[in-house]
């Protein structure tokens, strides 16, 4: 038997990048809010065509921010589903909320939109949805559940950046409910 090298992924690496490297590099900033960062920014609410876009290191950060935003704490439950990465329970769980973890739907890998409203108490504070593989969650069914109940949705959507449902971009629904 051979062994054989398969490379997990290959960087690819042209003029283009190098120039950007190079100009990041002379600049005066390497970090935070840089001329890369404003114009990533910029093209990415051209391109989605929304008021505002923050960038963040990491789903997980964005994530911990909206659990801030929502002001989770102690004792409040915020639904997620049980096929994830441990982030999406995490950036809830450290700030005193309790994930609880809602089964899937096996075509799709997304939460079971028929399953949420079974896992609401009184100290449901949000709904988070995963678009697994950049495939939309149900949103009309979790809309209308989210909407009776009063409850936020956080869109998870590290997988479907420019992925739509209805015509819609996916991570733009997200709601204070």
């Amino acid at each position: 038997m051979t062994d054989i090298d398969i490379p997990f992924n290959r960087v690819s690496i042209g003029a283009r990048e190098r120039a950007y490297v190079t100009e990041a590099l002379l600049s005066d900033r390497l970090s935070g809010d840089g001329s890369f960062t404003r114009r990533s920014t910029e093209w990415l609410e051209r391109m989605l065509g929304v008021p505002k876009v923050l960038l963040t290191t990491s789903c997980t950060h964005a994530l911990e921010l909206s659990a801030i935003l929502l002001h989770v704490g102690m004792g409040d439950e915020v639904i997620v589903p049980s096929f994830a990465f441990v982030s999406t329970a995490n950036a809830f769980l450290v700030r005193g909320g309790r994930p609880k973890f809602v089964d899937i739907r096996p075509d799709t890998l997304n939460i079971d939109e028929t399953k949420i409203e079974g896992a609401i108490t009184s100290r449901t504070k949000a709904i988070v949805l995963l678009h697994y593989g950049g495939v939309a969650c149900e949103m009309d069914a979790v809309l209308e559940v989210a909407r009776r109940y009063g409850i936020a949705i956080v869109e998870d959507n590290a997988h479907g950046l420019f992925a739509s449902s209805g015509g819609r971009q996916l991570g733009t629904f997200g709601c204070l409910a």
